[in-house]
């Protein structure tokens, strides 16, 4: 069971310095959304926790970026389930793992709606993405843009959010029908946009 916070100091009172508090201290002023201690726990980390990140997930600067923006946000969430006693960079590591597997799993989503949505290009359903689906695919997004709201609500939900026709019909408060209809001529005008585009 987690022990109570240190005792709070507040960092805005002159001649506080923030390299000589405990990270109990630390910690218990970010809690109370100082933001000069959110800052200090940031800066204190921010080296460690990005080369962290480096090696977890192989992407580009603005995705790193994003991991990293995610990983401290967390931790500012989180703060009141740090351990009074622990360390913080060990416990950051841990939220930055978590933060990792989380973007893993949904960029894994997405690549399958991807080869998904590039299936319905070929007659036959595959896997990969050949460089002609990549082409095609560059073009989806104002294809989808250019869709009716009503079909290019149900095909986003149920096609790239992954949701069943029956939570899509709950969310659109429509009936089941109505969504496997939409989706069906949703996928049929993408096709048609995403051709038109590339002629």
């Amino acid at each position: 069971m987690a022990r109570a916070l240190a005792p709070i100091v507040p960092l805005r009172r002159r001649g506080t310095d923030v390299a000589d508090l405990s990270d109990d201290a630390l910690i218990a002023a970010c809690a109370t959304g100082d933001p000069v201690a959110r800052r200090a726990l940031f800066e204190h980390h921010v080296d460690a926790i990005h080369r962290f990140l480096r090696r977890m997930w192989r992407g580009n600067d603005e995705a790193i970026a994003d991991l990293l923006q995610t990983t401290f946000l967390s931790a500012y969430d989180s703060l009141s389930r740090f351990r009074a006693g622990g360390r913080v960079r060990p416990w950051l590591y841990g939220i930055a793992a978590n933060v990792v597997r989380a973007h893993g799993r949904r960029e894994g989503r997405r690549l399958r709606a991807l080869a998904a949505i590039a299936s319905w290009f070929r007659d036959e359903p595959s896997t990969t993405l050949e460089p002609w689906d990549r082409e095609r695919l560059a073009r989806l997004p104002d294809a989808l843009l250019a869709l009716p709201h009503d079909l290019r609500a149900a095909v986003v939900l149920v096609d790239l959010e992954g949701q069943s026709a029956r939570e899509a019909a709950f969310a659109l408060d429509v009936p089941e029908g109505t969504i496997w209809r939409r989706v069906f001529h949703g996928r049929r005008r993408l096709r048609e946009l995403v051709e038109e585009s590339g002629r």
